[in-house]
């Protein structure tokens, strides 16, 4: 039968004897899947493969079925036998009790008392470091010898178990290992993380990615995903770990308006779905989804409830269900429980049902000190019942006025009485609830050109590098459609106008496109130091920009301009991860990105001047989810 586009054999085991279910299963094969890079897969800059054993290394996992599966839902204990050269060395989950060389051979054997949900065998010829951290041993396997890298990682990951230990509960394996994979990927696996060669060298993933894998030794690793009911696992692992490190730097807002952009970026009517049906990665859209609204509905209930509620509810969640497959009901169940409310509204609006609340306010006014406005959901879907976070900055105050709106129409009058005049009115302004941005609300970045359903990409005809041009087109074409996107590639002399309904590319300092106007907009916004950069990039490395189409400001227009075509092909891949941008420099043949960041946002429509005066009050940061526990002492 085939499963996963591989065709497997399917037995009925009989037993003669009742209750008596010992038996041995003897086979062997070849396990050979070419490493690829699909377009889907194109913009994570990850290959994927079912399984491999070379020279380079071994890889095995459920989806090489290189083990007899017996029931989707079935957990396993297991003790893994491994007979290998003896240059090589062996990594899956679990204690390794043996690891001796008898001649040319190495015998290796792992006990995992644990129940998992599938059993991995990794190998390869590696150096290997470790240190003990009480009960748990924190190691890292290199496929280059490297004493100063290893000790990075051994020395970080003692802090994050540290943290982890007090944020959710006792750590639940024997060992955390960081290992070195032979081909670039980015997975989480029970007790061990397998990284690719360039991963673990950029010095940010220590603080980035590698907590994400970490932390899902607790969330998917241990307490396991139902996938019947949705994969929570990613955006609540996305919340403790990424989240958390930008908030504990005082970058929490900006993490969460990103999320949110990406959101209003990436997903439209077509290829939107409840978070429920959210099961893997595939696509920027599901990305947006499974791992960005599921860290935004747990973001609201942190907000709703505070951050005791919150921490104690997943510490209970933990307990209760390690080494269990759940999913959102079992999260609502220990939310109700801690905080003794009925959720059941919450979870149905939020898990059960597609799309977000795009909000407006307007009709803002004030008589002495008494603020009327009203707030109306733009979308076309029916209401969300959502508490609104509003600031508000009042005459001779050097505090920001906090109100909860609770919203449960589209369209909705409110009344304050307040203490002084109001001057200035903000709705969201830190981005703490799920919703559409509005496009004036964020800067110009890469994701809106990359997030449309319809783009064109400008090739310029007169330049050395068209072909370089033509490629990168034709591969982020292939990487759109995948995702059911509508892409055009024309050449520059064959329109007379920049498209105005959809998001454009203008490739090439050559094209035709990349005039006055084009350049004006854009060194416009920036200083003097910049605007000397830019010229250095322009004349000899590479610079990609987005601003708003002039003509139309709800699309965005991405220019990138290299000087190589060693440079262009480096960027073709490396851009899709830079969406959060809205102009990037680079310099050499690799693309060495030497300059980012955003351009200045538009006037938001959620931020309202009501009554002229000086606003001297400021917005203050929330604590960082671990900060604020462990000063609390909870």
């Amino acid at each position: 039968m085939p499963i996963n586009n591989l065709y497997v054999n399917k037995y009925r085991l009989v037993f003669k004897q009742p209750n008596n279910y010992n038996f041995t299963i003897q086979y062997s094969g070849i396990v050979k899947d070419d490493i690829n890079k699909t377009a889907a897969e194109y913009a994570r800059g990850f290959s994927e493969t079912k399984g491999v054993i070379s020279q380079k290394g071994i890889y095995m996992a459920k989806s090489t079925y290189w083990l007899p599966t017996f029931n989707e839902n079935l957990l396993s204990t297991f003790d893994l036998n491994v007979t290998i050269d003896k240059d090589w060395s062996i990594v899956s989950q679990g204690d390794r009790t043996k690891n001796e060389v008898d001649g040319d051979k190495k015998m290796i054997t792992y006990h995992s008392p644990e129940p998992m949900d599938e059993v991995y065998l990794i190998g390869a010829k590696w150096t290997e470091y470790s240190k003990k951290l009480r009960d748990v041993e924190v190691q890292a396997f290199l496929r280059t010898p490297d004493q100063e890298l290893a000790d990075r990682y051994l020395n970080v990951t003692s802090g994050y178990l540290q943290m982890y230990d007090t944020l959710i509960g006792d750590y639940p394996y024997t060992k955390f290992a960081l290992v070195e994979n032979f081909w670039e990927t980015g997975y989480g696996m029970p007790s061990f993380t397998l990284l690719g060669e360039k991963v673990i060298r950029f010095p940010w993933i220590l603080f980035s990615s590698y907590p994400h894998e970490l932390l899902h030794n607790y969330w998917g690793n241990s307490v396991f995903v139902n996938y019947d009911k949705g994969n929570w696992c990613e955006g609540i692992t996305a919340y403790m770990a990424d989240h958390l490190m930008q908030e504990q730097r005082g970058s929490g807002a900006t993490y969460r308006r990103n999320t949110l952009q990406k959101f209003t970026d990436y997903v439209n009517t077509e290829n939107d779905f409840p978070i429920n049906q959210f099961l893997n990665r595939n696509n920027s859209a599901e990305e947006a989804i499974g791992y960005g609204k599921v860290l935004m509905v747990n973001n609201m209930l942190r907000y709703e409830l505070g951050d005791e509620v919150f921490i104690k509810s997943y510490q209970k969640f933990y307990e209760d269900n390690k080494f269990k497959k759940v999913s959102f009901p079992e999260i609502q169940k220990s939310f109700e429980e801690v905080s003794g409310k009925d959720l059941s509204v919450f979870f149905k609006q939020w898990i059960d049902r597609k799309g977000a609340p795009t909000l407006s306010i307007y009709n803002v006014s004030s008589k002495a000190n008494k603020l009327y406005f009203t707030m109306k959901q733009t979308q076309n879907e029916g209401v969300f019942n959502v508490n609104i976070p509003v600031a508000i900055y009042t005459e001779d105050s050097s505090e920001v006025v906090w109100k909860s709106v609770a919203m449960n129409k589209k369209e909705q009058k409110y009344t304050f009485d307040l203490d002084q005049k109001p001057l200035r009115i903000e709705v969201d302004p830190q981005f703490n609830i799920m919703r559409r941005l509005d496009r004036k609300e964020v800067p110009s970045s890469l994701s809106q050109v990359f997030g449309e359903t319809k783009s064109t990409i400008i090739i310029p005809v007169s330049s050395k590098s068209k072909e370089a041009y033509q490629k990168m087109a034709e591969t982020w074409k292939a990487t759109q459609e995948s995702q059911g996107k509508s892409v055009a590639i024309i050449n520059d002399i064959d329109i007379k106008n920049i498209p105005i309904d959809q998001s454009v590319w203008i490739l090439g300092y050559e094209n035709k496109f990349y005039g006055k106007e084009l350049k004006t907009i854009y060194k416009d916004s920036f200083n003097r130091s910049n605007t000397e950069m830019i010229s250095n990039l322009e004349s000899s490395g590479a610079l990609v920009y987005a601003i708003p189409n002039a003509s139309n400001i709800a699309q965005s227009v991405g220019f990138v301009g290299a000087n190589s075509d060693a440079a262009i092909a480096a960027l073709t891949s490396k851009l899709l991860h830079y969406g959060k941008y809205g102009y990037l420099g680079f310099e050499g043949d690799g693309a060495k990105n030497i300059m980012k960041g955003s351009l200045p946002t538009l006037d938001s429509p959620l931020s309202v001047i009501v009554n002229d005066g000086e606003v001297t009050a400021k917005l203050i940061l929330r604590k960082a989810l671990y900060q604020s526990k462990r000063r609390s002492g909870r």
